[in-house]
């Protein structure tokens, strides 16, 4: 080995020990300002977070491992979990240079207060995901497989418990998709289905009945759907954009 190949080699070694060894810190100020990280630790490319905030939602004990060979794809690959007992979860993520988001593996329990700035005010309850796979491009869900929970959601206007609800995608080879809706428990029989295409928008259709006496605000807010069948179902849909 010649000594110029040999002061280069070194170079090149001392440059990636210092890389690898960069402190988690320093990816603290390129966040979004909406998402915080307190104490955080270990290095950038396996590190962790004593709590993150984001739109009033807080998760404890989060952290990564980076896989530094998906870079020479140009791609962030990495694993995510979170030892948080109320907000758990683990994934595998993966990012492009395009923009383009990939989650797979993903389960995670979040529970969003009346005070989050995720469900409408007033609104509580807790999500909870089991997805195999779902991909994300130019900002729209593009694939989703696996399932969607919404656990003893709460209403405040009118003010009700509306109890407990699973949205299922399958696995398809179709652009669109449709996933099946029904709840688990509550006072409202629910089933229905919801049609997502890669553009961004939706549709949701279903139908819904009481399953015993319901409160006279939410009898008066279910009229709202107009008169039921002669099974005692009335149809719901809604359509939209993303």
């Amino acid at each position: 080995m010649s000594l110029r190949t040999g002061i280069l080699l070194a170079a090149l070694i001392f440059i990636l020990t210092l890389v690898v060894r960069l402190p988690a810190r320093l990816l603290v100020s390129y966040l979004p300002a909406e998402v915080s990280c307190e104490d955080p630790g270990g290095t950038v490319w396996e590190g962790s977070c004593g709590r993150v905030r984001m739109n009033g939602v807080t998760v404890a004990g989060l952290s990564w491992k980076l896989h530094p060979l998906a870079l020479l794809r140009a791609t962030l690959s990495a694993d995510v979990s979170s030892s948080d007992p109320n907000n758990g979860g683990r994934a595998s993520i993966e990012a492009t240079r395009s923009g383009d988001l990939s989650v797979s593996e993903l389960h995670a329990v979040l529970p969003f207060p009346p005070g989050s700035n995720v469900m409408p005010r007033g609104t509580s309850a807790t999500l909870t995901l089991a997805l195999a796979w779902a991909r994300i491009h130019e900002t729209h869900l593009v694939s989703i497989i696996g399932t969607i929970g919404l656990q003893q959601l709460h209403i405040a206007d009118p003010p009700a418990d509306l109890g407990s609800f699973e949205l299922q995608f399958p696995a398809t080879e179709s652009s669109t998709m449709t996933g099946q809706l029904r709840d688990l428990e509550g006072p409202l029989a629910v089933n229905g289905q919801v049609v997502l295409q890669p553009s961004g928008t939706y549709e949701i259709n279903g139908t819904t009945a009481p399953r015993a006496a319901l409160s006279e605000d939410l009898s008066k807010a279910l009229q709202f759907l107009g008169p039921p069948d002669a099974n005692g179902q009335r149809t719901f849909s809604l359509a939209g954009s993303l």
